[in-house]
């Protein structure tokens, strides 16, 4: 399968501002480091997912590569083709090829636009004839909308509705990839389900590439064909999903599968709870960064950096002691 986005060695960082901060890192570091060192790729019509904690990066990386924020550093490919960088590191995407949908499915809709004017504006934006009614009819059938929703604001939707105009604008200009942060965030179960048998129907039609990016493990096992963990901006283990989540190597995984509610009362399983706080981004542990949390940590997890791993083809970690191997 022809790879459809390619990103290698992405670094992601914030001017540090505040006296507060300035007094923290005695004054020294003039960044904060929120993504470092990223790879991954994604082919035509495969799923992967982003999953860790709050402020593991993972919506800064998806800003990054929609030239939404500065890539300080790394090299992006789209359709085999370099994404060139303006002003500032931001990437140029094509944005007719690349399209996200945001976190808050109503917030991102403005209050003073109907849905029909919401779904016509990519059309204006990119020089493309305006759409016309039948057009919008089309992108609501599309996502399983009735037409008369065309005359309605933001307010008068639910939550599951917004999303699924959301969905319907992000794939107006026919994208090639669709980046979806936190699709089901704030969705009753019944209608994350129903979002989710969207996004699979329609990339079977169409043939989409997504990256999705989640707290919610459960859709990441039933959608994405892979799925990278990550901690303080960096991937800790990636692979398939299947290949994790059966045999994840790195405690961390281990521990946030743990955490994953189990709809099953009677199954057994071996827990692995996380200790501790997310560190500051301002003061990185030194070593491997997740030895302040981890119940395996040896005096060496503090003080060396660990190295890449592989458990298989496309299986990779970073971590000295894997779990596999105790």
């Amino acid at each position: 399968m022809s790879t459809l986005l390619s990103v290698q060695n992405a670094h992601v960082r914030y001017p540090r501002t505040g006296r507060l901060a300035t007094q923290l890192t005695g004054g020294h570091q003039r960044w904060v480091n929120v993504v470092r060192g990223v790879s991954l790729e994604i082919g035509k019509g495969e799923t992967l997912a982003i999953v860790g904690e709050s402020g593991s990066g993972k919506t800064t990386l998806a800003m990054a590569l929609m030239g939404l924020v500065p890539m300080y550093e790394g090299d992006v490919s789209f359709e085999e083709q370099a994404l060139a960088q303006g002003p500032r590191g931001r990437l140029r995407p094509d944005r007719e090829r690349v399209a996200m949908m945001f976190q808050d499915p109503v917030g991102s809709l403005s209050p003073r636009m109907t849905v029909r004017a919401a779904l016509a504006e990519p059309f204006e934006i990119h020089g493309r004839d305006v759409a016309t009614d039948d057009e919008v009819v089309r992108l609501l059938d599309l996502v399983g909308l009735p037409a008369e929703f065309a005359d309605r604001y933001p307010h008068q939707l639910s939550g599951g509705q917004a999303r699924r105009i959301g969905v319907a604008r992000a794939l107006a200009l026919e994208p090639a990839l669709l980046i979806a942060d936190e699709p089901t965030a704030g969705l009753d179960v019944s209608i994350q389900g129903d979002v989710l048998n969207l996004l699979s129907g329609l990339q079977e039609r169409l043939g989409l590439g997504i990256l999705i990016i989640t707290h919610n493990l459960n859709i990441v096992r039933h959608v994405a064909d892979h799925m990278a963990i990550m901690y303080l901006g960096r991937f800790v283990e990636q692979g398939s999903s299947e290949d994790i989540f059966w045999h994840p190597r790195h405690p961390y995984t281990k521990a946030l599968l743990s955490a994953n509610p189990n709809p099953d009362p009677d199954a057994e399983t071996e827990r692995l709870d996380l200790v501790g706080e997310v560190p500051s981004l301002l003061q990185l542990p030194s070593g491997c960064e997740f030895h302040t949390r981890c119940a395996f940590a040896e005096a060496k997890c503090t003080e060396v950096v660990p190295p890449d791993g592989s458990a298989g083809p496309g299986h990779e970690f970073r971590c000295h002691f894997p779990l596999q191997d105790r």
